[in-house]
């Protein structure tokens, strides 16, 4: 059974084989593995109980946050035109003591993690400094504004969350909708939140450009306008998170 033509809530875990963790944090873990000879992505939640809503109705539980923003991404077409990976399904529980030691972070758990099956992408790393190119970046915006088109804000917009995919051509995939909220009415606070994102990611593309030149630019006492501008983003406490996250690893 192949999760391309079945839900996932109907496969066998133990046709599951890990194959190795990718990352791991404390609300989840990402693992590379097969299933029926083909590899995925499969993203591990902690399940400790449904943390419910804010007193503004958004949605604090990271495991449906992801599976309703992937839902969407996938009706309106944007898993198929590679902006995001491939939605391939979820399992509503599986046993962690059946996937040991592969799964011992959360063997502690009172109940069992859930998880949502992806497109495997190997060749990838984290957009930095050093990969960045100008000929591509453009496909970060695009791709957000196609993610906006679905109904969906991503709200953790940083480098580690923008993977560079080498291939033929290389793309540029939008990962991590743990955080995600999902819309239908493109009223004014919901466009202006998409504008808000826009300008994240466009701003984020010209640090990328500006920060490792800006030392190069001090010394030589030839601070333009623009590029003191620049200084102050990259002295920003977002900048320089984004730019701490700028690190070049494979993630799926």
């Amino acid at each position: 059974m192949r999760p391309r033509s079945a839900s996932l809530t109907t496969v066998d875990p133990s046709k599951i084989h890990i194959i190795r963790e990718i990352t791991c944090s404390d609300a989840s873990a990402v693992f590379e593995v097969d299933l029926d000879g083909q590899r995925y992505a499969l993203k591990l939640f902690h399940d400790h109980g449904d943390p419910g809503y804010t007193e503004k109705g958004r949605d604090l539980n990271r495991f449906r946050c992801e599976l309703n923003a992937y839902k969407k991404l996938l009706a309106s077409g944007v898993c198929a035109r590679g902006f995001v990976p491939k939605f391939h399904g979820y399992i509503n529980g599986m046993d962690p003591a059946a996937f040991h030691p592969a799964f011992q972070h959360f063997a502690q758990d009172k109940r069992k993690p859930r998880a949502i099956l992806l497109e495997y992408l190997p060749n990838s790393e984290s957009l930095n400094c050093v990969n960045y190119s100008d000929m591509l970046y453009p496909q970060a915006i695009e791709g957000m504004k196609e993610i906006h088109r679905a109904g969906v804000h991503h709200r953790d917009i940083y480098p580690r969350n923008l993977l560079l995919v080498r291939g033929n051509p290389d793309r540029l995939v939008w990962i991590d909708f743990d955080v995600a909220t999902t819309f239908t009415d493109f009223g004014p606070e919901q466009l202006a939140r998409c504008d808000y994102e826009i300008a994240l990611v466009k701003g984020f593309g010209e640090a990328l450009v500006w920060v490792p030149l800006l030392p190069l630019l001090e010394t030589f006492s030839v601070l333009t306008n623009r590029s003191r501008e620049m200084t102050r983003l990259r002295d920003s406490r977002r900048i320089q998170n984004f730019t701490k996250g700028s690190i070049g690893v494979e993630i799926f």
